[in-house]
């Protein structure tokens, strides 16, 4: 994003004597200068002195936040221009640099409030609604956004950025003729807008009109030669109509500019693959693995690659660590057993045959509508998929949203929950319980305090396996559910019930789990959506998508947590965690009731006032919700303040 003024902004001033080198304004024009001569880090040095001299000069701050920002140091940058902000109210311009840096963070509920804020001073500044419509593209209100867009036009008729940025909402909204029209006229303003081409190009690859789509992308490439999206894109137009070598090419030129660009790499491997240049695709998948290294399916691409070169030993590594990485990834269990078989390992490949049959088995026995679960190479149907560019080259961040508290659960740790503690007090079961689990070294909490590697849980759960103690053998499941085997530790939880059906903890970890392995599986399943390869060779069904969030696999947690407050009606983490689960199923009045439970049970319960408060958010009850978040940040939780911030300070 452009910055406005900093430059305009540098005065230069005389210097004053030597008799004045504590004088902070001598300070801030040597900073001024070193950051017209782009020196930001020598900046940044006369900046601080000026600091130390006035701590509350809100102009240093200011300043000395520009120069993080052009480092790149935007966390930094937020911080500075919160203090500018915090020692003057009226900073227009300090909103609108915040503004832009939370942008950078992805932070854009954060940013649409300070370019309001800026609006609030200055409602005559274009690039104020340019912007913060840029952020309503970024969390779906395209309609929102187009009414920024108007505004800014309609302050500025010239306007490229504006209408690039309302072609781009309404691409989102199907009106493509709009969009073209909108992407027209920033290039008749300024015909070297290179990224209103990139955009046309993008529109056409999606209408499927390839050459069209080249064109566009070829003048981005003219206009700006370093433009590695523009080159990806045409090597896709390019594969499209069945020209591999030129395809490829664009690839390599958009390598040579960036040399780590995962997306060229990926797709350069599956093209080179195609065309029978299978050792090269290798050292693609090589190099992605490497940026990448805990990406299943990248090792499940090589492996079929290496199948297909009759390196049946290096395939049988790539599938273990898939299989490593997730443990019930049915389909790398049934292609390790056709490279087992194919190296004579005939009880192996019986195992892993078995193993993956298990996995499918369990799934279906469940009902859980998991068999894309169980196999997770569901969208390897294809050479390669694009769902839309734009999203494919800047995908958004969804866990910097502001989100749910998560759910609570019984997790390695060494500190409870202070509402588990207080209900202990009254409830001598539920105080046996704690001082199991507590010998164990588990707590119920709603995040884990500090992860270890795999090795580590894997001999936890060896060492646990040895004792027939109910206690000792759902901390096994536990166990297992946090290095992703997620079936074998729901079939531990399933055989615990059977054998004592008045296991609450049970109950309540089998619910917690199955809502792990579903929100996992969710973000497989989107990181997934260009990691695609040939697998003829393996002769799988293809299998449809099904949607994660199914009424089905809710009505399992539903049935599980309801169960485990049935036996112990005192346990309110089970209201907590229905409540986020009606929350998740858009049953607003439904999560609110329990969330009322909760904080009848326990009134200083911060997590669901919390989540109580998005809740009316959402219902569009504010009044409601700003009193729950006033509630929680009362209580502790800083991040209620964000949401203060973004619904509540009108």
């Amino acid at each position: 994003m452009k910055k406005l003024i900093v430059l305009l902004a540098i005065s230069f001033y005389s210097i004053v004597t030597v008799f004045s080198q504590l004088n902070v304004d001598y300070y801030l024009n040597q900073g001024r200068w070193q950051l017209g001569k782009e020196k930001y880090k020598e900046a940044i040095e006369f900046f601080n002195t000026a600091i130390e001299i006035k701590p509350n000069n809100h102009e240093s701050y200011f300043l000395r936040g520009v120069a993080k920002d052009y480092l790149f140091d935007y966390i930094g940058s937020e911080q500075d221009f919160s203090k500018a902000i915090q020692l003057k109210s009226n900073y227009t311009i300090a909103y609108y640099y915040r503004g832009s840096a939370r942008v950078n963070l992805k932070k854009y509920y954060l940013a649409i409030n300070d370019f309001s804020e800026a609006l609030i001073l200055n409602s005559i500044e274009p690039d104020f609604y340019t912007f913060r419509g840029f952020c309503k593209i970024n969390i779906d209100q395209f309609e929102q956004a187009i009414d920024d867009f108007n505004k800014s036009i309609e302050i500025l008729s010239k306007n490229k950025k504006a209408y690039n940025y309302r072609g781009v909402a309404r691409v989102m909204m199907k009106d493509t003729i709009g969009a073209i029209a909108d992407y027209d006229k920033a290039i008749k303003i300024d015909p070297e807008f290179f990224y209103a081409y990139l955009n046309k190009g993008f529109l056409y690859y999606e209408k499927q009109m390839y050459d069209t789509a080249i064109h566009y992308f070829t003048i981005v490439t003219q206009l700006d030669p370093l433009n590695t999206n523009a080159y990806i894109n045409r090597a896709l137009s390019l594969y499209n109509l069945k020209n591999t070598q030129n395809a490829i090419s664009d690839l390599d030129t958009s390598l040579q500019i960036d040399p780590n660009n995962s997306i060229a790499l990926f797709n350069r491997a599956l093209m080179r693959s195609e065309i029978g240049l299978e050792n090269e695709a290798i050292k693609d998948l090589d190099k992605v693995i490497k940026l990448n290294p805990q990406n299943v399916l990248c090792y499940f691409n090589r492996a079929v690659i290496k199948m297909e070169t009759g390196d049946l030993q290096g395939a049988f590594i790539d599938l273990s660590q898939a299989i490593e990485i997730y443990p019930d990834f049915a389909k790398a269990y049934m292609s390790r057993s056709f490279v087992r078989q194919k190296l004579n390992d005939l009880k192996g490949a019986y195992t892993d045959r078995e193993k993956a049959e298990k996995i499918i088995a369990s799934v279906n026995s469940n009902k859980d509508n998991y068999s894309n679960y169980a196999d997770t190479s569901i969208n390897l149907q294809s050479f390669i998929t694009f769902k839309n560019s734009n999203r494919f080259f800047s995908q958004s961040d969804k866990n910097l949203r502001i989100e749910p508290e998560s759910n609570f659960a019984l997790v390695p740790g060494l500190k409870n929950s202070n509402y588990l503690i207080r209900i202990t007090h009254v409830n001598d079961n539920l105080y046996n319980t704690k001082n199991d689990f507590e010998a164990l070294g588990f707590v119920i909490a709603n995040e884990i305090d500090q992860y270890q590697n795999n090795d580590y849980y894997r001999s936890k759960i060896t060492e646990l396996n040895k004792s027939n103690n109910q206690s000792v053998r759902l901390a096994a499941a536990i166990y297992k559910g946090i290095i992703k085997n997620y079936n074998e530790a729901l079939s531990d939880l399933n055989a615990l019930i059977d054998t004592d059906s008045l296991n609450y903890m049970a109950y309540f970890s089998r619910a917690t789990i199955r809502s792990e392995m579903i929100e996992y599986i969710k973000q497989l399943e989107n990181e997934s959506d260009y990691y695609i390869v040939n697998s003829s060779l393996i002769n799988f069904e293809s299998v449809k998508s099904q949607h994660t969030e199914s009424f089905t696999d809710f009505n399992l947690i539903i049935n599980d947590l309801t169960k485990a407050k049935e036996l112990s009606p005192d346990f309110i983490f089970c209201d907590f965690n229905l409540g986020n689960l009606y929350l998740q199923m858009r049953d607003y009045r439904k999560a609110i009731e329990y969330y009322n439970l909760v904080i009848k049970a326990d009134n200083e319960f911060k997590e669901a006032y919390y989540n109580r408060g998005l809740t009316y958010i959402y219902l569009k009850e504010n009044e409601n919700g700003c009193m729950d978040m006033s509630k929680a940040g009362e209580l502790g939780m800083e991040e209620a303040y964000q949401v203060i911030g973004r619904f509540c300070d009108k």
